[in-house]
């Protein structure tokens, strides 16, 4: 691999050698309108785009992509990575109240421009609140008439460049746009393809955000990669629809699929059994499950219910990355060997719903460390610890933020390996076990109460596992000072089919008793009561672009009271 190689070399080059073959298929509303382009349009569209860009002097500069998931941000993306400009995925904002993250991102990314269609463009100018955040932005739209003409654009930029500002799911008031370079992007496209075995006969696909880094990383960068075909839907139909994604696999026979946990408890919950006859899903090899950390319950559940339509548990990848790593870190490979351990090392019971899932090892010259992070020095085997990342994978740092390098640029400590290379500190709590990492939560997120170190994953499994009316993947715990002392809240939202919209909550369900028993089982299990356990209506706790649940939010609603509580009409609340 040349190193001023990027994924527009790959394009151009799959154009050139199978410009017939589709290389991406977008299900606007399943088999009823289904689009696809080749990759010989894609080239065509790419270099229209990049025509476009240079005309507008956005060569080198940052482009905010505000476009839905569909072919257009495939082309769009493209057509930066052709003229050489930087490409900025933007979340569209769907209400007020997130249009302060489009504001802050914006002013951060320093952008000029952006594509986007003309009905986002029109709602914009249109609204008071979202012309201020767009005032000075150059719209451009590829249209049909650009992408007739015959545009003769090699792909400009080199592997040093940049290719990509990705602002991280959690960024809200002060964002935080990583710098990935064209180099960081093969050298983690690569790592991908070769964890999952992916080649150019692959089919790959999936429904997550395109803006969001498994979206673009995981698949249409993973397609231009290797060649293989990308197959995707909008987020918002599976989540109305979340048989439409196992149809998706099954129709396009494909091999690799990510999605958090909440996705696969969304099928476990939603999916009926009519609608799981028509699905085969024996050609999936590779489930991926890159949340943090990945719920061992949410794997068991899923392969259960799932057996009789072909899928094998062997299929589950759970995974590790992060956008500061460009997206992949450590997966299992070929050799599947789904481990669970305790946060001392040790091995769950058989059967046990919690405990911390194996997420495999690195790939590519990727390597992993566990580290003290306040003597930064190395840690053993079975201790938990900072992960620590270092590689060709590893971004460039934060946009406009100098002073944010040394979280890309750490040293080990009087490393006993000798190894002076620069590490990305992840934030992110971990240990290596035989060489597999297991991860156990963020840094941050840490609750130490008594002099004991907590971990919220630990305390949510336990609560989630205490009442059936608990919703799957939605609680949150952590910790708030109350008289100088450190106290443990629990917030858990109750399952939609309870939460009727004339009466609270479904005949025979006791709210009261479940937060005593969630009360009850984390101080059994954990040796700590609650302060207060909180339970809220379905989908009130707080979550990031990407689905998962924001501790931080979540806590800092919780200090504020908007916290959407079902004790609003009913005492649920067990106060210790």
């Amino acid at each position: 691999m040349s190193r001023d190689q990027t994924l527009a070399h790959c394009a151009a080059t799959w154009a050139a050698e199978r410009g017939d073959a589709i290389a991406y298929t977008f299900l606007a509303d399943g088999a009823a309108d289904i689009r696809s382009l080749t990759w010989a349009e894609l080239h065509r569209r790419a270099a229209a785009g990049a025509g476009l860009l240079a005309a507008a002097g956005a060569v080198g500069k940052p482009v905010l992509l505000m476009l839905p998931s569909g072919l257009e941000f495939v082309a769009s993306l493209f057509a930066c990575w052709y003229a050489g400009a930087i490409p900025v995925p933007v979340c569209l904002p769907r209400h007020h109240r997130t249009m302060n993250r489009l504001h802050a991102l914006i002013g951060d990314a320093g952008a000029r421009h952006a594509f986007a269609e003309p009905s986002v463009q029109q709602r914009f100018s249109a609204d008071e609140a979202t012309r201020d955040a767009t005032a000075g932005l150059t719209w451009m739209n590829l249209t049909p008439a650009d992408c007739e003409q015959n545009h003769v654009i090699a792909p400009q930029a080199s592997g040093r460049d940049i290719g990509l500002i990705q602002y991280t799911s959690g960024s809200t008031g002060t964002p935080r746009g990583v710098v990935v370079t064209n180099a960081n992007l093969m050298s983690n496209s690569a790592a991908i393809a070769e964890a999952c075995g992916h080649d150019q006969t692959s089919t790959i696909g999936g429904w997550l955000p395109l803006f969001h880094d498994m979206g673009l990383i995981g698949l249409l960068a993973q397609a231009a990669f290797t060649g293989a075909r990308c197959v995707f839907m909008a987020p918002e139909r599976f989540l109305m629809r979340p048989w439409a994604w196992l149809q998706m696999i099954s129709d396009y026979q494909i091999c690799s699929s990510p999605a958090p946990n909440f996705g696969y408890d969304l099928c476990v919950d939603k999916v009926s059994e009519q609608q799981k006859q028509s699905v085969d899903l024996s050609g999936w090899r590779n489930a991926l499950n890159g949340s943090e950390p990945v719920r061992p319950a949410t794997l068991e559940r899923f392969a259960a219910a799932f057996a009789s339509r072909g899928f094998r548990a062997s299929a589950f990848f759970p995974c590790y990355g992060l956008a500061e790593a460009t997206l992949f870190v450590t997966g299992p490979g070929g050799k599947r060997r789904l481990t669970v351990l305790n946060s001392d090392g040790t091995r769950s019971a058989p059967g046990s719903s919690t405990g911390h899932v194996g997420c495999g090892h690195a790939f590519g010259d990727t390597r992993v460390a566990i580290v003290d992070p306040q003597t930064r020095r190395r840690l053993p085997d079975r201790v938990i610890g900072e992960i620590w990342v270092a590689g060709s994978s590893c971004a460039q740092g934060y946009w406009g933020k100098p002073q944010a390098a040394a979280t890309f640029a750490a040293r080990i400590e009087a490393d006993e390996a000798g190894d002076d290379s620069t590490w990305l500190r992840t934030g992110d709590l971990g240990m290596l076990v035989d060489g597999e990492l297991y991860i156990t939560g963020r840094l941050r997120e840490l609750i130490i109460l008594a002099g004991r170190n907590l971990f919220p994953v630990d305390l949510e499994q336990t609560a989630e596992n205490a009442s059936p009316a608990i919703a799957s993947s939605a609680t949150a715990a952590f910790s708030i000072d109350i008289d100088a002392v450190e106290r443990l809240i629990v917030a858990a939202e109750i399952r939609r089919e309870l939460v009727g919209r004339d009466k609270l909550v479904a005949d025979g369900i006791d709210v009261p008793a479940i937060a005593r028993n969630v009360r009850a089982a984390v101080a059994a299990e954990h040796d700590v009561m609650p302060h207060e356990v909180v339970l809220l209506r379905p989908g009130a706790l707080p979550r990031t672009t990407s689905g998962k649940i924001n501790r931080g939010a979540t806590r800092q609603a919780y200090l504020e009271g908007t916290l959407d509580r079902l004790e609003a009409r009913s005492h649920v609340v067990a106060k210790h």
